[in-house]
């Protein structure tokens, strides 16, 4: 789960920073608060805000390769002539003979698809001098002893976000999601310290 920690590391960040939305004296609104303008909605686009992402991934990818070769040598030596030895000793025109054959066939392919489909409530971190957002969200699930995080990080245009308040993950920049899991139906798929050293070792 979450450490409590990081919630009051946000809490205390959040607090720190100047606030946009300050009453100015002698007035009950202030400029810059989601309540000024009656007719604007309700978007983030201040740091501190929230967004929710939508996100919908699929990717595919297809490799395949094809390898062949072959080498064929044949070798012949010998004496047509020794000094009439060559009477005496019949294969002495064929004294060295010799024949290799080589061949290899090699072929691989690999096919990889992702899909991933979720929601993720985002913060403002920081405005670009052009406007733009950039988010930073997380997510932690714990169920019967087993974690799954959901990290993202991207950059938001405010007009891609709907009066909603929500963004397709299509439309974030430089978007990173990051999923990781942890616990008992996690654990198994990954390979035991010995089969990592005997990997490591085997020379083929």
């Amino acid at each position: 789960m979450n450490d409590p920690t990081e919630l009051r590391s946000y809490v205390e960040s959040a607090r720190k920073t100047d606030s946009e939305y300050s009453r100015r004296e002698g007035s009950l609104w202030a400029p810059n608060s989601y309540r000024s303008d009656l007719f604007r909605d309700l978007k983030a686009r201040h740091v501190n805000d929230i967004v929710t992402v939508l996100v919908s991934e699929s990717t595919q990818a297809v490799a395949s390769a094809d390898a062949q070769n072959s080498k064929n040598t044949s070798v012949s030596a010998g004496f047509d002539a020794l000094f009439g030895a060559e009477k005496k000793i019949a294969e002495l025109p064929n004294l060295v003979r010799g024949k290799s054959n080589a061949s290899f066939q090699g072929a691989g392919s690999t096919t990889r698809e992702t899909v991933l489909q979720t929601s993720l409530t985002a913060r403002v971190v920081d405005v670009l001098p052009n406007g733009y957002l950039v988010v930073e969200g997380m997510r932690e699930i714990r169920v019967n002893n087993e974690n799954q995080s959901v990290y993202l990080t991207g950059v938001v245009r405010p007009e891609d976000i709907s009066p909603g308040n929500r963004v397709l993950s299509s439309a974030v920049a430089q978007m990173s999601v990051r999923v990781q899991g942890r616990g008992m139906v996690s654990q198994p798929l990954k390979p035991g310290w010995l089969y990592k050293i005997l990997m490591g070792i085997m020379p083929f």
